[in-house]
Parts: C-alpha cells; sequence; structure tokens
C-alpha cells in the first residue's frame, strides 16, 4: 500500500521537493495550509505529518494533532530553519516523534520511510 505523506510548510518549495522525490519512491506527497492541516489529517489519516513548526502557529498545530482524537497517533516530524535546542525541546514536549532542520537534502524521504517502517502500527 502506498505511503501517504502530509507536509505543511509555508515554503512551497519544500513540499514540492518531497513530491518529486516521492514519486521516485512511490509515496503520495501532499501538500497543505498551516490553516488546513489538521483537518485534513482527520480526513485522510496520512502515515506521517511533516509540519514546520516556525510557521505561523506551528506549534499550536503540533499540539492540535498529537491531542485530536483521530490524530495523534499519526507520527509528526517537524521541521524547522533552526537547531536551536529550546524550540527542539518544546516541539518534542508538545508530542512531535521527531525534529529536523532543514535544508532536509534528498535523504530526507528515504530515511522518513526507514523511520515509518521501524514504528509499530
Amino acid at each position: 500500500m502506498q505511503k501517504l505523506i502530509l507536509v505543511s510548510d509555508d515554503e512551497p518549495t519544500v513540499a514540492e521537493s518531497l513530491e518529486q522525490i516521492g514519486k521516485n519512491l512511490d509515496v503520495t506527497v501532499v501538500a497543505d495550509t498551516n490553516k488546513k492541516v489538521v483537518d485534513r489529517a482527520r480526513k485522510e489519516k496520512p502515515d506521517v505529518v511533516v509540519l514546520d513548526v516556525q510557521q505561523k502557529d506551528g506549534l499550536e498545530l503540533l499540539s492540535l494533532l498529537k491531542t485530536g482524537r483521530t490524530t495523534k497517533d499519526i507520527p509528526v516530524v517537524v521541521i524547522a530553519d533552526t537547531d536551536a535546542s529550546d524550540l527542539r525541546e518544546m516541539a518534542l514536549e508538545v508530542g512531535a516523534d521527531g525534529f529536523i532542520s532543514k535544508p532536509l537534502g534528498k535523504d530526507f524521504l528515504p530515511k522518513l520511510l526507514l523511520f515509518l517502517s521501524g514504528r509499530k502500527n
């Protein structure tokens, strides 16, 4: 079954790059705005959400995803333009399953799929 990755980032190039890499890996990557990502996660039940926590309301969106009845078990990997330890700690305390600093690089998606394959469902 094809994996579904939901991306919410204020930089459209991030989602576009992941979409291109996803095509080569037989992975569906879809992007949505921060305002719609929680609703879309509820409806589509992605295998993972990639969330830019530095975008407007990023940590709040993370909290909504990790406390929502239908979304709490969806892994959320947060990304940010910085590797600030305070932001990393806050994101992990709110419930992030991982924290990655940008730029993501071409190996990000294969590593993300490896992470998913190691999780118990």
